[in-house]
C-alpha cells in the first residue's frame, strides 16, 4: 500500500484551533465575509462543496487573503476543478482510500474525515497524523473520542459535527484534539442582514475562546507530563 505523504494541518491551525466551516455559500457575500474574519483574527476558512455556487464562492474568495479549504469533497473528479482554482487544502466528510489516493497524486493535502477506530487505522497506515471526527456529537462526542484515540497515540482529531460554542470546551480538554470546526460563528441570517459588524464580533469571540482553551489545554498537558 502507497503511503500519503502526512500534511501537518496541526501547524495549519496552530494560531487558529477553530475552523470556521461556511456551507451555504453565497458568492456576492464573500468579500465582506472574508473581511470580516481576516479584521477577527482568522487565517483559514472551510468553504464545503455542497452547492453549485460553491466553486464561484472559492473563486470570489481568492484574493482575499485568507486561506481556503475545500469542505465535503467526495469525488476524485472534484479534484481537478480544485487545482484550476489554485486550493491546496480539502476536507472529505467521509474514509475513502480512492479519494485519499487520488488527493496524493493531485497535491492537495487532504484532511480525511473519520468515524471509526478501523477508518481511522486505515488513514494511519496510509501516513495520516491528523484526521477529522464527523459527525463529531452524534458519534458519542468527546467521550467516544477518547475512547477510540486511546489506541492510536499517533493521531489527532479535528472535531465538526454538532461542535458548538457551548460545548467546544469539552473537545479542547482532550488532548487528542488539534481545532474545532463550525458554523455558529457565520450565521446565515447576518450574512443575509450584511450585519457584518456583528459578525465580525461574534467570530471574533468564538476564536479567542478557542485560543484559552487550546491553551489550557496545553498547559494542563505539560504539568501532566511534568507530574509522570
Amino acid at each position: 500500500m502507497s503511503r500519503i505523504l502526512p500534511f501537518d494541518w496541526s501547524s495549519l491551525l496552530a494560531e487558529q484551533p477553530l475552523l470556521p466551516v461556511w456551507a451555504k455559500v453565497d458568492p456576492l457575500a464573500a468579500p465582506k465575509l472574508a473581511e470580516s474574519l481576516l479584521g477577527a483574527g482568522y487565517k483559514v476558512l472551510e468553504v464545503t462543496l455542497r452547492q453549485e455556487q460553491s466553486c464561484a464562492a472559492l473563486e470570489a474568495l481568492q484574493a482575499s487573503g485568507l486561506i481556503l479549504v475545500a469542505g465535503s469533497l467526495r469525488h476524485p473528479d472534484q479534484l481537478a476543478r480544485l487545482q484550476t482554482l489554485g486550493i491546496r487544502w480539502a476536507v472529505s466528510p467521509g474514509w475513502c482510500p480512492v479519494l485519499a489516493e487520488a488527493a496524493q497524486q493531485s497535491g492537495i493535502a487532504l484532511l480525511p474525515g473519520i468515524s471509526t477506530p478501523g477508518e481511522a487505522m486505515q488513514a494511519s497506515r496510509m501516513g495520516y497524523q491528523q484526521v477529522k471526527l464527523f459527525p463529531a456529537k452524534a458519534l458519542g462526542g468527546p467521550a467516544y473520542l477518547q475512547a477510540i484515540a486511546a489506541p492510536l497515540p499517533e493521531m489527532t482529531f479535528v472535531a465538526t459535527g454538532g461542535v458548538s460554542e457551548q460545548n467546544m470546551a469539552e473537545w479542547f480538554a482532550l488532548p487528542q484534539i488539534a481545532a474545532v470546526g463550525g458554523s455558529w460563528m457565520l450565521p446565515e441570517a447576518l450574512i443575509q442582514q450584511q450585519a457584518w459588524e456583528t459578525l465580525a464580533s461574534l467570530a471574533q469571540a468564538s476564536l479567542e475562546a478557542a485560543k484559552a482553551l487550546g491553551r489550557q489545554s496545553l498547559q494542563q498537558g505539560l504539568e501532566q507530563g511534568e507530574e509522570r
